[in-house]
């Protein structure tokens, strides 16, 4: 057998036992076509089984199927002498039945006791082909023939090893409770986040801004408001409320009379009275020099009379 198509026999098998719990010496239910097909082409069946499944193998065959070999008229002596070595499988018919209607029902929905199946008929193997994990073996031109897995058995296969690999549901649990401790932990041991500002349209600059005038006061407008508070108010119709307010000023003319000023002329106001006193303060004494310059030549004449004395 070549070396490519023996890996490739290894390989499909691997995929069997993994993920249908096959296992050597592998069971062959041996149809009667098959045998007389293996006679025909001489060659050794059992050796030949065996090359195929990459493995040691246990032959079986139905009492219906050796019914059937005894009434092939050709190859039966030989095939009748090849069976004898093949382990003898009980079936549920009192009645012989066809061999290929015998392994159908044998083997079922399910495949449940893991045989492989030797068979030539192409409707059986159509059959056989629809039930997940059951190895065909066939013989083309003097060879002996694994096929290769359908698209079910290899469906079957990945979801087997899925939940052999994954968990149950009790450690799934202990890990979601793992999970969520340590969760926690991490976030107490981490410090506290600070809420970042948002980002937003800022005011303009103060010290860019021009002052209100609305709230600036001047100077003169304090004098003047000062002014408007303490004058009071004229034509008051109120008697005796000038007399509460302010005290009582004295008539012009005894101030004028004081004064040495006449009826007619009016008393000089606090403001110009000011005014005369920063000017007379301001106008040097006309009598200081010079008294200063004669205190000067007294003593200069005393100091003569004192050294002539």
């Amino acid at each position: 057998m070549r070396v490519k198509r023996t890996k490739a026999y290894k390989k499909v098998m691997k995929l069997y036992q993994q993920s249908f719990g096959f296992r050597e010496p592998y069971q062959v239910l041996v149809s009667a076509d098959f045998l007389l097909e293996g006679v025909a082409k001489n060659l050794e069946v059992i050796k030949t089984l065996e090359d195929a499944l990459q493995g040691k193998v246990k032959p079986l065959i139905t009492f219906c199927s050796i019914r059937d070999v005894r009434e092939e008229g050709e190859h039966r002596s030989k095939a009748i002498a090849v069976s004898k070595g093949f382990e003898k499988r009980r079936c549920p018919h009192k009645d012989p039945v066809p061999g290929s209607q015998c392994i159908s029902e044998i083997l079922g929905d399910e495949n449940r006791y893991n045989y492989c199946v030797a068979v030539q008929d192409e409707m059986l193997r159509a059959r056989l082909r629809k039930v997940p994990g059951v190895p065909l073996v066939c013989v083309k031109q003097s060879t002996m023939v694994l096929e290769k897995p359908q698209d079910v058995v290899k469906q079957m296969a990945d979801s087997k090893s899925r939940e052999k690999l994954g968990l149950s549901d009790l450690e799934r649990k202990m890990l979601e409770a793992v999970k969520k401790k340590d969760r926690e932990e991490k976030l107490a041991l981490m410090p506290p986040k600070h809420k970042k500002k948002k980002k937003g349209p800022k005011g303009p600059n103060p010290l860019s801004m021009k002052k209100s005038k609305k709230g600036v006061s001047t100077p003169s407008s304090d004098k003047t408001k000062s002014k408007q508070t303490t004058k009071p108010p004229s034509g008051s119709s109120i008697p005796g409320a000038q007399s509460s307010a302010t005290p009582a000023k004295p008539s012009t003319s005894a101030a004028g009379t004081k004064r040495g000023l006449s009826s007619g002329q009016e008393a000089p106001s606090v403001r110009t009275k000011k005014i005369r006193v920063s000017e007379s303060m301001q106008q040097p004494t006309s009598n200081g020099p010079s008294q200063s310059t004669s205190g000067q030549q007294q003593k200069s004449r005393r100091k003569r009379e004192n050294s002539k004395a």
